[in-house]
């Protein structure tokens, strides 16, 4: 668990629940309607990311607040496999600093203990939101137990998580980051 997200209710009644591989037609209805109303994905893009829900936030009146997304792909520059970790909190919702935080933590529980095929070594994400790279919010990640392993070519910061406690090595192609 997050050691700075004590294991408690999140603020405002939310609530977090780990969905991956079993969610009802009329939540996938639901999430791909959320996507579509916030103008976040096409209608096709949606339908296919549906499948990759690991976790999704409600609000205390039950309107979904936001999901977390996984997929297993190479981590840039090399062969290996990791879960790349996408969330997506509603505008209306980000004021709760909590949803994130506690987003993660279940998919980090529920994608370690899937038995996925290609043996993913951990968790990276890649960082799009701009101001999830400011120094403060860097550190919020790094106590996550993520490393920043440096920035890609488009200049969004790589963060890294192996499910064993080792710390990842910089893949090539990486910039450093300060």
């Amino acid at each position: 668990m997050n050691p700075i997200l004590p294991d408690t209710h999140l603020p405002g009644g939310y609530t977090i629940d780990e969905v991956y591989g079993r969610m009802a037609p009329r939540v996938r209805d639901e999430i791909v309607g959320m996507w579509m109303a916030e103008r976040v994905l096409g209608p096709a893009e949606a339908q296919r990311r549906v499948a990759e829900v690991v976790v999704l936030a409600r609000a205390a009146d039950g309107e979904l607040a936001g999901i977390a997304t996984a997929y297993v792909a190479p981590l840039a520059g090399t062969d290996r496999p990791y879960w790349h970790y996408r969330t997506f909190v509603r505008p209306a919702h980000r004021g709760v600093w909590a949803i994130a935080p506690r987003m993660f933590d279940t998919a980090v529980a529920a994608l370690r203990a899937h038995d996925h095929p290609q043996g993913p070594l951990g968790i990276t994400l890649v960082v799009e939101n701009r101001e999830l790279m400011r120094p403060a919010m860097r550190e919020e990640i790094g106590r996550a137990g993520l490393t920043l392993l440096g920035a890609d070519t488009a200049g969004r910061d790589i963060w890294c998580m192996h499910f064993d406690g080792s710390v990842p090595d910089v893949p090539p192609g990486l910039r450093p980051r300060s």
